[in-house]
């Protein structure tokens, strides 16, 4: 029974629940929604590169600095200039956001991200010790 479960674990179930959650908040659900099959470490990384690219972004705001080639505008149009479709998507629905709401969607979809892949090694160590 446990082998039958674990041969069609689904990494997804977390990224689901999110966007089935009724009472999420904000643009979360529909970051989740972006993330759905994205694989477990590249949904990780890029999701973490951009997050952390918003957070910079937030703390330059804060510090009042508005030069257009400051490190984090450098950082997010490096990423942007890579033209990963999910980092896109991602930047996209948040663009418009409060830099710190969107630091803290992206922030929070990262950790969403970061446990899915997490379950990876679990999940295969109980699979080959049901074998």
């Amino acid at each position: 029974m446990i082998a039958d479960y674990l041969a069609t674990f689904d990494f997804n179930m977390p990224i689901i629940d999110a966007v089935n959650d009724p009472d999420l908040a904000g643009a979360r659900s529909e970051l989740a929604a972006l993330a759905l099959g994205e694989g477990l470490d590249s949904g990780y990384y890029e999701a973490q590169e951009l997050a952390e690219a918003f957070l910079e972004a937030a703390r330059e705001a804060n510090a009042e600095i508005t030069d257009p080639e400051s490190p984090a505008r450098e950082r997010l149009s490096d990423i942007l200039d890579r033209g990963s479709s999910y980092q896109r998507h991602l930047f996209d629905k948040v663009a418009t956001l409060p830099l710190a709401d969107a630091a803290s969607d992206l922030v929070w979809l990262t950790a969403l991200m970061r446990g899915r892949a997490d379950m990876y090694r679990p999940v295969e160590a109980a699979r080959l010790s049901t074998r």
